[in-house]
């Protein structure tokens, strides 16, 4: 008798895992490479704000530098959680155009409906909107609060995960709230 799409998710279980493990590697390394850009460049402007003087004392700050650095700043972080939110919007588009992500590549699992067939792009949209919901709060908090704001946003973004995670290990039919939320589940592609 033939598995169910379910019974195959559960198989599947331990290799969803591994591809979701290798996707957030390479997710995070770049959003990592591009936060380090960005407290480069903080760090240079403050640097070079601290080192501006005023010309009536010469060992003072010049506080319109420091305020200048500070808001410069600012929109640096914007731009970093800005950047961050088009490499994901890129690496899930790629995904919404092949239906798989690397790491679902390398472990051999799809994406597939409650029939076991592809997706609909909408399908597709939906579990990763709910995989990503934090996102908004994570771009109001970096951009705000810089180099602390990643932490938190990061501390933020491993949270949902967790409970995405959680989710997926307690249900019977091996399903995150994205999965739920869309009607899909992750097989073994081999089947």
């Amino acid at each position: 008798m033939a598995a169910t799409v379910a019974e195959d998710a559960v198989e599947a279980r331990g290799d969803r895992v591994v591809a979701y493990l290798i996707d957030f590697a390479i997710l995070s390394a770049v959003a990592f490479g591009l936060w380090l850009v960005t407290f480069v460049l903080n760090t240079v402007l403050s640097v070079g704000a601290m080192a501006a003087t005023s010309p009536g004392d010469p060992g003072a700050m010049g506080g319109g530098s420091m305020l200048a650095a500070g808001l410069l700043g600012i929109v640096i972080n914007f731009v970093l959680w800005l950047a961050i939110g088009a490499m994901l919007v890129y690496y899930f588009g790629y995904y919404a155009e092949t239906n798989e992500t690397v790491g679902k590549r390398s472990q051999n699992v799809a994406v597939v409906d409650e029939n076991g067939t592809p997706p609909s792009q909408r399908d597709r949209l939906l579990r990763t909107a709910v995989l990503l919901a934090p996102f908004p709060i994570m771009l109001l908090l970096g951009g705000i609060l810089g180099g602390f704001g990643f932490i938190f946003a990061l501390v933020l973004m491993a949270g949902w995960l967790l409970v995405e995670a959680a989710v997926m290990f307690v249900s019977d039919d091996a399903q995150r709230l994205g999965d739920r939320v869309a009607g899909t589940y992750v097989v073994s592609a081999t089947k």
